[in-house]
């Protein structure tokens, strides 16, 4: 991975903004020969002109892993020029003393034009290969929009279907069998849009987002006048599953004390949810007239509150007296 990096500088696309990419490339390649230029006079009392062209391939390489390979270019040819004047002799011209100089020049210039030639294709396989990666990674993204918008519009055609059979029907019975299924559904819907992928993927749903739109969603459907609603919910990421089952339980428990908690009269619903010690506390509070355990039928959504907090290995707490109802919920997180 870090070789790959280093390849893949590419300072002339980074720079681009600013200037041409043409000028960044013959910047690069002088600045680097430059910097080696004054490492071969530093070291030139201690090593002499032994292996002209050892610093002059490293210049090349680094030129062209930073700048790309036209910058390799503009460094070998520099550090050629520079060494053929100055160290191979005869020094301070562009005469060579004999064919012996003549072949190390070319030797240095063949050496350093393979590894030129060697990156430059190299990054050329890369950009390619970045590339195509990005090509699939826009095209699953705007799968996944697509399947988004798919399963947002099969839920809100489902729920109109259900709306369009309650209202056709004679049978309160029915009507409000159907409303109910309708509001479980929208709480399963309202985890498709509480999806958090710019977080943890698409297997992660965050909580808070979630259950205030069940709320909003039960104030604009079934809330009777002259009950309020209010929520306290704390930023919370939790697993997809766990967000469908705490989403129904709340939508239940918020939907049962709306109708059954208050009578004729008015009153106050508070949901809150926060995280500690690694679970998840869900809590809905009413200030209505309160119930006595054991004196009706457990319901259908009291049998579903049961069954998926099952599921979730969690525990709840009723607290009941005249005035008021608390429902605290425990679900472990991972």
């Amino acid at each position: 991975m870090g070789v790959k990096r280093l390849v893949t500088i590419d300072l002339p696309r980074r720079l681009s903004r600013r200037l041409p990419r043409p000028v960044t490339e013959l910047a690069v390649g002088i600045v680097i020969t430059a910097i080696f230029v004054g490492v071969r006079i530093a070291l030139a009392p201690l090593v002499g002109e032994v292996a002209p062209f050892a610093l002059s391939i490293i210049a090349v390489l680094l030129a062209a892993l930073i700048g790309g390979w036209r910058a390799g270019l503009v460094s070998m040819a520099l550090g050629t020029v520079l060494i053929w004047y100055f160290v191979l002799p005869v020094a301070g011209s562009f005469v060579l003393e004999d064919a012996r100089s003549a072949l190390t020049l070319a030797a240095g210039l063949f050496t350093e034009a393979v590894i030129v030639l060697a990156l430059g294709l190299y990054q050329r396989e890369v950009r390619a290969g970045q590339m195509e990666r990005a090509r699939r990674i826009n095209f699953l993204g705007h799968a996944l929009r697509e399947m988004d918008h798919r399963t947002k519009n099969n839920f809100q055609i489902v729920t109109s279907l259900l709306t369009l059979q309650a209202a056709r029907s004679s049978s309160p019975e029915v009507k409000s069998a159907l409303g109910e299924a309708t509001e479980r559904l929208k709480a399963v819907a309202a985890v498709y849009d509480a999806l958090a992928p710019s977080s943890q993927g698409l297997a992660t749903v965050r909580l808070q987002d979630q259950l205030q739109e069940i709320c909003d969603q039960i104030q604009r459907g079934i809330m009777p006048d002259g009950i309020s609603l209010s929520t306290q919910f704390e930023p919370m990421v939790v697993p997809h599953e766990a967000a469908v089952a705490i989403g129904i339980i709340v939508n239940e428990l918020v939907t049962n004390a709306c109708k059954h908690a208050f009578g004729d009269g008015g009153g106050a619903i508070n949901v809150r949810a926060w995280r500690e010690d690694g679970a998840a506390y869900i809590e809905v509070e009413d200030d209505g007239r309160g119930f006595v355990a054991g004196e009706a039928r457990p319901g259908l959504g009291s049998r579903l509150v049961t069954a998926f907090l099952q599921r979730l290995k969690g525990r709840s707490d009723v607290r009941s007296t005249p005035e008021g109802t608390v429902h605290r919920l425990r679900v472990p997180l991972p």
